[in-house]
């Protein structure tokens, strides 16, 4: 038996799943890219002199370690999605035999 939450899963990464794989990784890397380089900007705005003395190479080097945080953020949520839905999937395969 399955709870509502696990239905409601299940439904949404069926969703997600239907579409091909790399439309999720764009979406959700530039999704989790934009959080990380405002927390990263905001961090090293609050803590560290770095502005006075990285100019605008700065920048570039928070955008592009964003983008790898972005994508590796992706990377994890899509595999660990992957590993809840087929855990629930056979657990429910389970106990219907």
């Amino acid at each position: 038996m399955i709870t509502n939450s696990e239905r409601h899963f299940i439904a949404e990464w069926d969703d997600q799943r239907s579409g091909p794989r790399w439309k999720y990784y764009l979406l959700f890397s530039m999704a989790w890219s934009v959080v990380s380089f405002l927390v990263i900007f905001f961090l090293t705005k609050l803590f560290t002199q770095l502005w006075e003395t990285g100019g605008a190479n700065l920048i570039y080097t928070l955008i592009i370690i964003s983008i790898i945080v972005g994508t590796i953020f992706t990377h994890f949520s899509y595999t660990r999605n992957e590993k809840r839905y087929h855990k629930i999937k056979s657990r429910t395969k389970e106990t219907l035999n």
